[in-house]
């Protein structure tokens, strides 16, 4: 095919802006009769999630056949927050919490051949190299009753990429579900080979491996079922196409960054954040009974960066929208993230309150990405931060000095009872505590953190 050609032979040496990339995606869906909508406030209203966690969460009654769509063919830009395993954040090179998602959507129009046809010439126009690009597919399942995905299959060959190349994986890598009831469906995967640099090392490495060789940077889903609450899967009236593509991992991929948390949206933050850093070679080797940080591993300072700039984005986005800290709903979300991020920082040698100095760079880095009201915000946002980590401080000095003298029985593992009088006594959350002393090689016996909390529960009922 000519677009296979092209996409071999097209040379973009330029650096590709995040806010260039989604303006060239939703350009290029409008110029093939898509509608584009604008984004969905992040704060989902009446919903089971307090904020969007999927860029097709604001479509889902179109995607149902319960409301007409105000067009057949859809395209947006979705902020989405997701903090269910923030504490993996960071962890690898795309982990995070607040993300963009590009997406294009057929409410019961075009199926898989365009769908394919239309995910080809478009990266043909961003210049991704065709060798490197590798495709998943939904592999069959007995339990739901489905056979693999012959026609996706026979697409991409169609598309010319080689069989050898296009990975038939289960229904946990390659069916997408909400997490409950509701619109689902095979769907295929692009992963672009990174190369054996970003490698497990095994010779059998290929996407669906853990490691970061393989990046998946956009996902088709064939929305053709409704999941029921037991499980099972029942036709929907009308067939659709649910696509996301990752606005953060397609800019890794295009300006060559080594990791999500370095493209253009991050760097001024980073920078700013390794500016306020101390020299590595001032930190305590073990624990200290002054709030100071212990000496880190080299992959938890990083870690620990990127869950910074990870959390102050997403305080950024949530704040944005009028959201404030407290003690319920969304305002406990961001006063979470606010307080994680202290406590890395704290954790990284940082002693004063810092994290207010990150948004003005994140601000001004995302730029046309935030509307002219929201970056009018960021003064006021810079106060809210600070004034939650000031109240934070006391707090986290208190509760560093407390963890600092856990003693911990056999095989490493803490008694669940001290994380609960830690928070109880101290106000210092228990998953923070658990996942410090997961950095000094810890485990917490939560069974016990749960009785305690259960007799907490029934003493404050009978007063």
């Amino acid at each position: 095919m000519s677009k296979t050609k092209s996409m071999t032979q097209q040379s973009h040496p330029h650096v590709w802006s995040s806010a260039r990339i989604a303006e060239t995606y939703l350009a290029f869906f409008e110029q093939h009769g898509h509608l584009r909508l604008a984004g969905h406030p992040l704060a989902a209203p009446e919903n089971s999630t307090s904020f969007i966690i999927a860029g097709m969460q604001p479509l889902m009654p179109y995607l149902r056949g319960s409301e007409p769509p105000p067009a057949p063919r859809l395209a947006a830009l979705q902020r989405c927050l997701r903090t269910d395993d923030v504490e993996m954040v960071g962890s690898n090179d795309r982990k995070m919490s607040a993300f963009q998602m590009l997406g294009n959507w057929s409410i019961g129009d075009y199926g898989r051949r365009e769908a394919v046809e239309l995910a080809v010439e478009l990266l043909s126009i961003f210049g991704i190299d065709w060798q490197r690009l590798w495709i998943t597919t939904f592999g069959g399942d007995p339990s739901l009753n489905l056979p693999p995905d012959e026609d996706i299959v026979a697409e991409w060959l169609r598309a010319g990429i080689p069989g050898e190349r296009i990975v038939p994986l289960g229904a946990e890598d390659n069916f997408w579900t909400t997490g409950g009831p509701g619109p689902c469906g095979r769907d295929t995967e692009l992963f672009i080979d990174r190369g054996e640099a970003f490698g497990c090392g095994r010779q059998e490495c290929r996407p669906g491996c853990d490691c970061n060789r393989f990046l998946e940077f956009w996902n088709l889903v064939f929305i053709e079922f409704e999941q029921h609450p037991d499980g099972s899967i029942t036709p929907l009236p009308l067939r659709s196409v649910d696509t996301g593509m990752g606005l953060e991992r397609m800019a890794l991929l295009l300006q060559g960054a080594p990791s999500a948390f370095h493209i253009d949206l991050f760097l001024p933050a980073q920078q700013r954040l390794h500016s306020l850093l101390p020299n590595e070679h001032d930190s305590h080797d073990g624990h200290g009974h002054d709030g100071q940080p212990s000496a880190m591993l080299p992959a938890q300072r990083e870690q620990s960066q990127r869950m910074i700039v990870d959390h102050m984005r997403a305080a950024l986005f949530v704040g944005a929208e009028g959201t404030e800290p407290g003690r319920d709903g969304r305002g406990s979300v961001l006063r979470r993230l606010i307080r994680r991020a202290a406590t890395r920082g704290r954790l990284l040698g940082i002693t004063r309150p810092f994290l207010s100095e990150l948004l003005m760079p994140l601000a001004q880095a995302h730029g046309a990405l935030l509307s002219e009201e929201e970056q009018q915000r960021v003064p006021l946002l810079e106060e809210m931060v600070r004034q939650e980590e000031q109240r934070f401080q006391r707090t986290l000095t208190a509760g560093l000095r407390m963890l600092d003298s856990i003693t911990p029985g056999e095989r490493g593992v803490v008694p669940g009872e001290l994380l609960f009088q830690l928070h109880a006594e101290r106000g210092f959350p228990a998953d923070l505590a658990a996942e410090i002393l997961a950095q000094r090689g810890l485990q917490v016996e939560w069974p016990s953190f749960e009785r305690a909390t259960q007799a907490h529960r029934e003493v404050s009922r009978s007063r």
